[in-house]
């Protein structure tokens, strides 16, 4: 190139350069030349300008602006490259590059589509007068232009003159074939002929003259112009002369019939006249190829692969083409069996492929299609190890990732779920393509619940429902992530997530059982009202719901009928339980006679609890329900009934449990009925028999009272210290404590008899007064609070020297308040208001509570502000007091004095009052409409007060709240998924 640019003369008026000069401009062009060979064509470009700047006259001027245009056009900026290159035949006219220019610029246009551009590029070339090679390159492009702008006589007019004019230039062949092809264009199959048989004599050896026989209908073959390939040969029909050519072109019509849609049945016609006239032609496997293919495109499976195994192995001169036939037919023959459904026998079909072609570039797409009918054909462990290898030893293998999904489904379907997850997991790592994703994060969100990994499950279904949101799966995935959640044991969030569904989808796939779900996370979280709503609705379903029928409907009344039980609405318990049936019957049976004890029908109870006695003799609840038969009579006041209906239970050999609870009652019986002595060996044998269980103690206790009853001094002073032999008034404390220590260890059962059994014979009123505090507190905490009331009253009222008449009271009036009755728990607060210290706090903190509930908001300030003098600012009374104190500003608009008191208790408590004071802050920030501060604020709570999560939760909810109202829906959405999980 330097050469070239010495040779070329300069620009008239040129000066010779100084040697200093012309180093540095031969420094310069070579820095821009080797930027450009770089392809650095930006800092190329620039460096060309800046040469020609530096230079203008300089020897390489012309060539700096020939590759300053070459690099705008590799910019893509054809307009700046353009005048560049008309600059360069203004300025150089005379320089070689010039014409080159021009060329490369107009070829530039054509393959870049701006004809526009190219047209009076190429039309200057040809005006100019340009050596004929690129005149004629010029012809041949303009022509080309004038095809694509549907002009044909243009077109003709320019490749006729690259024929004509230049006959002895590059694209001349090419003219005479565009100048066939325009004729064949415009339906003249004469003229376009004269132009191939031109082109074949002048040009022997061009691509396009190779075959003049049936070349017009090979060339309309390779075009896919099959209709004119029909009638190219039948116009040539009668110049076939030798058997070959008539060989070929039947072959050619039948090929090209197969490619023509809706032409299969006329293309399985013409192979087989081919290959019943021409048995021995040259094309003769392929033929029957052909055929056998057009069957397999007619989608009839079996019949091709039939004919893919008659397909011969090549054994003639053509061998590598024929084998290739070979080849291809093996393979699809394969394929057919596993399209026919006979996924058996297309996993022999390949394993013999692979056997026959141990080298074949399909040998890894055969390994994959033996697996995946190994997996079709019900043979999943042969299948997870074909396709385990397949991954193995070709990991370049482009249906890699498909392998190994297959391979996942297959150990899925051998129960190896662990491993089908580190299958799916490779597939994804490899690429799996995107039509399998969706599905594949589904499969993979399934596995780690079979896995038995519920967290992560629930975690991948939720993932998958924001990516694939409009996937079909979504809405099942979001089924399946309540699922996960409940086996997790996330019972709030599982319920959330099955609402979710419902709303959704209420008649979808997963309705029966998200219902039926939603009304077991809700039994488990003892959200009675909520379980029997989605009981009822799963009840109400259509019979055909998957999880309608069978076990699980007897399931959902049994929870339904528990589910009104605990909410003392026992009729409709009992309807519930009365619709049960199969093996559910006997549960039914048992809870009815619950149900109907507690209505107070103890006859129908006794009723129920016998009939499931009589009719289900292998029950486990049978000898439950005898001793709720024996506990029955017992509340009758028929000891000896009950008596003999718990040793009816002992002869069934019960759990050890439940038979030394019986044995324990059949004592409690006689000890009621007035026989100590017999009541006392009926314990004895609790000790003796079962001396591990739970009422052990009790019955020793028991013994202890039975003996004391009878005045037997020397057997109770085996079981008990002489204190409680000589002093009445020390069985008495003992008999206390024993009910004391269990209600202390939560057998409230027990304590709850015990108590009763202790008010009925003990006269102590310290102890009295005591006892009936645990009762009352017992029956509160057992949600019996008409009996509660009554024990609790009873302390306040006939008791007032009790050490548990200020807890009676209190907790009185708690249940007061708890049953919208303040007037009473003012009431009962103020009999305590006397004395000081924390009890008169305790009171009139209680005092201003019952008076904020009365509306009475003045006193209710008074109240609380005379708590705050008597407790220690820093007892928890005081704290509590100060919340309600700032909860009563806030209800009457006076938002300063309450945030005020809330910063003071959330700063100095960290006990639940604090936490409280601390929500209660940031919840009246957002409500005045100060998300900012109440976000500063409501974020400081989880690490303060970690162990109060309910406080921690309404934090959270108001935090999400304060973050939309910020517009930031990013964050808010994050604070909603850490509070579903």
């Amino acid at each position: 190139m330097l050469a070239l640019a010495a040779a070329a003369p300069s620009p008239a008026g040129a000066q010779p350069a100084s040697a200093g000069d012309a180093s540095s401009a031969e420094d310069a062009f070579a820095d821009a030349l080797a930027l450009y060979q770089n392809r650095l064509y930006g800092s190329a470009q620039e460096a060309f300008a800046d040469f020609r700047t530096a230079f203008p006259d300089g020897p390489h001027a012309a060539e700096a602006l020939f590759y300053e245009a070459r690099a705008l056009l590799a910019l893509d900026q054809s307009a700046a490259a353009a005048r560049r290159l008309e600059r360069l035949q203004t300025d150089y006219p005379a320089h070689p590059l010039a014409e080159r220019a021009q060329i490369r610029l107009g070829r530039y246009f054509f393959k870049q589509g701006a004809d526009d551009d190219a047209r009076p590029v190429l039309r200057r070339i040809v005006e100019q007068n340009a050596d004929a090679e690129r005149a004629a390159d010029a012809r041949f492009l303009l022509g080309r232009i004038a095809r694509r702008d549907d002009r044909p006589a243009a077109a003709l007019e320019q490749f006729r003159a690259v024929a004509d004019e230049h006959p002895d230039a590059p694209p001349a062949p090419q003219a005479l074939y565009q100048i066939a092809s325009v004729h064949l264009d415009a339906g003249r199959p004469a003229e376009a002929a004269d132009a191939l048989e031109r082109l074949a004599q002048r040009y022997p050896d061009a691509p396009q003259a190779q075959t003049l026989g049936l070349a017009l209908a090979e060339v309309y073959f390779d075009l896919e112009r099959y209709d004119d390939v029909f009638a190219e040969l039948d116009r040539r029909r009668d110049q076939l002369d030798t058997p070959a050519d008539r060989a070929r072109a039947a072959f050619l019509r039948a090929d090209a019939l197969r490619r023509l849609s809706g032409r299969l049945d006329d293309a399985a016609a013409a192979y087989q006249r081919y290959l019943n006239q021409y048995a021995d032609g040259a094309d003769r496997r392929a033929a029957r190829y052909g055929l056998a293919l057009t069957r397999y495109r007619q989608g009839d499976f079996a019949r091709a692969a039939d004919l893919f195994a008659r397909v011969p192995e090549a054994t003639d001169a053509n061998e590598a083409e024929n084998r290739d036939i070979g080849e291809k037919a093996a393979f699809l023959a394969a394929a057919a069996r596993a399209e026919a459904d006979a996924p058996d026998e297309a996993a022999r079909a390949f394993a013999a492929f692979l056997d026959r072609f141990p080298d074949s570039e399909r040998r890894a797409e055969a390994r994959y299609r033996r697996g995946r009918a190994l997996l079709d054909a019900g043979r999943p462990a042969d299948a997870a190890r074909v396709l385990g290898r397949l991954a193995d030893d070709a990991p370049g293998f482009g249906k890699r990732p498909r392998a190994l999904y297959l391979r996942s489904r297959a150990l899925t379907e051998t129960d190896r779920p662990a491993d089908a997850l580190d299958a799916l997991d490779a597939a994804l790592a490899a690429g799996l393509p995107p039509d399998l994703e969706p599905q594949a994060a589904f499969e993979r969100a399934h596995l780690l619940l079979r896995a038995d990994r519920p967290a992560e499950a629930a975690d991948a279904f939720a993932a998958y429902r924001n990516r694939f949101s409009e996937n079909e799966n979504a809405d099942a995935a979001l089924f399946w992530e309540a699922e996960s959640r409940y086996r997790n044991g996330a019972l709030p969030q599982a319920a959330a997530a099955y609402q979710r569904y419902l709303r959704r989808r209420p008649d979808g796939a997963h309705a029966a059982a998200a219902q039926y779900g939603l009304g077991w996370a809700s039994f488990q979280q003892e959200s009675y009202e909520a379980a029997a709503r989605a009981f009822e609705r799963f009840l109400r379903m259509p019979a055909g719901s998957t999880t309608r029928g069978g076990p699980y409907r007897n399931d959902a009344l049994l929870r339904l009928g528990d589910s009104y039980y605990a909410r003392r609405r026992y009729d409709e318990a009992e309807a519930a339980y009365d619709r049960a049936r199969g093996d559910a019957r006997d549960y039914a049976l048992y809870q009815s006679g619950q149900v109907r004890a507690r209505a107070g029908d103890t006859d129908a109870a006794l009723d129920t609890w016998q009939q499931l006695v009589e009719t289900f003799p292998q029950s486990d609840l049978r000898a439950e329900a005898l001793f709720q038969i024996g506990q029955a009579h017992f509340q009758e006041q028929r000891y000896d009934v009950a008596a003999s209906a718990w040793r009816k239970l002992l002869q069934l050999d019960p759990a050890p449990t439940l038979a030394a609870r019986a044995q324990y009652s059949i004592g409690d019986a006689l000890y009621n009925a007035g026989r100590a002595d017999a009541a006392a060996r009926a314990y004895r044998a609790v000790l003796e028999t079962y001396p591990d269980s739970p009422y052990a103690s009790d019955a020793a206790a028991s013994v202890q009272d039975a003996l004391l009853a009878q005045g037997d001094d020397g057997s109770a002073d085996a079981l008990a210290d002489s204190l409680e032999a000589t002093d009445p008034e020390a069985a008495a404390e003992l008999r206390f404590r024993r009910a004391e220590a269990q209600y202390q260890r939560g057998a409230t059962d027990e304590a709850r008899r015990s108590f009763q059994r202790f008010v009925r014979t003990a006269s102590d009123d310290d102890l009295l007064s005591r006892a009936y505090f645990y009762l009352g507190a017992l029956y509160a905490d057992a949600g019996q609070l008409q009996e509660a009331e009554g024990y609790l009253r009873q302390v306040v009222r006939d008791y007032p020297d009790s050490q548990r008449r200020a807890d009676a009271a209190r907790r009185l009036g708690r249940l007061y308040l708890d049953t919208d009755r303040p007037e009473r728990a003012l009431a009962v607060y103020e009999q305590l208001g006397g004395g000081d210290g924390e009890s008169s706090a305790l009171a009139l903190y209680g005092q201003g509570r019952a008076l904020t509930a009365l509306g009475r908001p003045d006193e209710a300030e008074d109240r609380l502000r005379r708590a705050l003098t008597r407790a220690d600012a820093g007892a928890p009374v005081a704290q509590d007091t100060r919340v309600a104190l700032a909860r009563l500003y806030e209800e009457n608009d006076r938002p300063g004095e309450a945030r005020s008191l809330y910063r003071r208790v959330a700063e100095n408590s960290r006990g639940a009052a604090g936490a409280e004071a601390l929500y209660r802050l940031g919840a009246l920030l957002l409500a005045e409409g100060r998300p900012e501060a109440a976000v500063e604020e409501l974020q400081r709570l989880p690490e303060l007060f970690a162990g109060y999560p309910e406080w921690i939760a309404r934090s959270l909810l108001a935090q999400a709240r304060a973050f939309r109202a910020l517009d930031r829906p990013g964050q808010a959405d994050r604070i909603y998924e850490r509070l579903q999980d």
